[in-house]
Parts: structure tokens; sequence; C-alpha cells
């Protein structure tokens, strides 16, 4: 399962602006790629146990049912969508159903326990960036049997492509041969070696803009924070640690690929620092619970094992975490707020 990732995080380092606000369109579509912090539900669509399509999950979404989002409601790729005036929700690739509209506004590719590393999702048996860069191809071909070609190169010009993983790739690094094959440091360059690739790729197939998350403090996750044994559910430091070198890293890279890549321009999401600010201080944005999921115990409930058997909280919105990994609608809002008012003015 992804970890309040990438995204969660984004950003809440800033008070929020109103909900309400909006802006006018600066993307002909957007594209997600990533893990459960931007699926919406392809998962539903693989033979996997990285599912979310079951209560308690969706529990204040529209409709009140579950979707296969990994949380209470909402996900920033539906609230961007909708602030951006694209379209209520982000539709998964999956799904069967998509109308015109909907391929020619942006699709989601983001796959639940993925990462940049296929090995990442055999366990799953999820959507690792390499498969899901292959939907997008598979997509190409249906926007140029339904717009043309020139209008399918414009939209992909013009729109955002946004990527959120890596988080999976080093939670299951510290916990499988890989640490005793080759060091940390190693382990970074070989992840950042292949979102160098990915984003290269998506380039070659027409996308110019980009925005790419690095690591949160995912030591601070519910889930990290149990696995580790800390008594007084501390985060773990290492793995902190280990997020801020390999996001230093991708930074550089980042600037790097950008002036290789002709016509593009790829931003860089802080998650990091924004997720520390709210652990931190969490009354300033009116969260009391940081370190449990509003799910059970909120101890290691994720996925099946939050289910419909499973107590809930009784005020989810003081909570930052749903599940032991994943974060409420109203931190999605926030970051959401982060993203409209800081990040897309740099495109």
């Amino acid at each position: 399962m992804a970890h309040p990732a990438l995204l969660i995080v984004l950003l809440l380092s800033s008070p929020a602006i109103s909900s309400s606000k909006r802006i006018e369109p600066k993307f002909s579509a957007i594209f997600y790629f990533g893990d459960s912090i931007l699926d919406t539900g392809n998962n539903n669509r693989l033979p996997t146990v990285a599912l979310a399509n079951h209560v308690p999950y969706g529990k204040d979404f529209p409709g009140k049912k579950p979707t296969g989002r990994f949380s209470n409601g909402r996900l920033v790729p539906d609230l961007l969508n909708q602030r951006l005036q694209l379209k209520e929700f982000s539709p998964p690739y999956l799904n069967s159903k998509l109308s015109n509209n909907d391929i020619m506004t942006g699709v989601n590719f983001a796959s639940a326990g993925s990462g940049f590393d296929d090995q990442t999702s055999q366990l799953a048996n999820t959507l690792p960036m390499s498969k899901q860069v292959n939907l997008f191809k598979d997509y190409l071909l249906r926007l140029r049997g339904t717009v043309g070609d020139r209008n399918a190169s414009r939209i992909i010009a013009n729109s955002l492509i946004f990527i959120c993983s890596g988080t999976n790739d080093f939670s299951h690094y510290y916990r499988s041969s890989k640490k005793r094959k080759m060091d940390i440091a190693e382990y970074q360059d070989t992840v950042l070696q292949m979102a160098q690739a990915y984003v290269k790729e998506l380039y070659d197939l027409g996308g110019r803009q980009f925005s790419l998350a690095g690591l949160p403090p995912f030591g601070c996750t519910p889930i990290q924070i149990t696995l580790s044994r800390e008594r007084d559910r501390a985060c773990v430091d290492e793995q902190n640690w280990d997020a801020q070198v390999y996001n230093s890293k991708l930074q550089e890279l980042l600037q790097t690929l950008q002036g290789s890549l002709h016509g593009s321009k790829i931003v860089y999401l802080d998650a990091y620092r924004a997720l520390m600010e709210i652990l931190e201080d969490p009354a300033k944005y009116g969260f009391t619970e940081t370190t449990r999921g509003c799910c059970g115990t909120g101890l290691r409930e994720v996925a099946l094992l939050c289910n419909a058997l499973t107590p809930i909280c009784k005020n989810v919105s003081s909570y930052v975490f749903y599940d032991a990994v994943h974060p409420t609608e109203r931190v999605y809002m926030l970051v959401n707020d982060y993203i409209v008012k800081y990040v897309i003015p740099q495109f």
C-alpha cells in the first residue's frame, strides 16, 4: 500500500484557501501516475488484495459508497480536476465506461501498492509505473481515434502529468532482500534512474508539463511506526533521514532533466516539509490525532483489514490518517488548496 504519500502531505504548510475559490483552467487535461494516494479505482479491475472497494472506505464520498479510493472521501485528483474546471472526478483508466469527455480531459493510471520499481508491485499484483506508462500509450491510440492526431498532440502538450510514486519502493526496501544486496544510497540512485526514464518516456510521448512529488516523512506514518515497534509511537528517524537524502537527489535530478528536455517544465513538490509541519503542529490545522488511523486501532488496519467489521473513530475530521497509511479527505482538501495556490502558478 502506498504510504501517506507523496501528495498527502503535499503540503499543508500554509493556511488553506477557500475551497470555493475557482481559477481558470491552465491545462487541457491532467494525467495521474502513481500509487494509492492518487488511485481512484484502477485496482478494482485487478486481481489484487490492495483494494478499497469496500466499506468503510468511501463513507463520505458523494453517494456514500466505496469506489476504490483509499480514504473516507475524495482524493487530490478529484479535487484538483474540479478546481481546474475539467470535471468532477478523476476517472480510472481501467473503467470500461470512460466517455469521450473523460478521454479528452485526462484519466488516472495510478495503482495502489505500486512504485517506480517493478518488483514493488509484484507481491500485490498491481500496476508499476512501467505498466501505467504502457496504458498511457494505449490511451493515446484512443485519443487520436477520438479527436485526430493534431488535436491529440495539442491536448497532451498542454496537459499536466502528475506523478506521485516512490514511497512504496522504499517501504518495501527495508523489509526485502534488496537491503542485503545494495545499501540505501545505491537504491536511491536506482529509483531515481527509473523515475528519470519514465519522465523521458512520457516526454517522448508528447508530455511537456510535469509535477513530481518527493517522499514524505513516511517514517511517521502509523503503519511504519507500528512495524518499528516504537513504544512511544515516535517517527522512525532512519527512514525519514533516507527520505530527505532521496529528495535532495531528486530535486537536483529534476533541474538537470528540465534543462535536457527542450520545452519542458518540471515542478517539484516538497511533500516532506509539508507533512512534518502538520505533524509537529497539528492543532494549527485542527487535527488532534497524528499517529493512528481512524479505522480500528489505527495501528495496522489498511485495505482488507479495514472493513465493515472494523470500528471507525467518531470524529474523522480530527484525524490526519483514515487508515494506518492513507489520509482523510480533509487532509486532501488542504493539500489541494496548497497545490492550487503554490504549485499550479509555477506552470
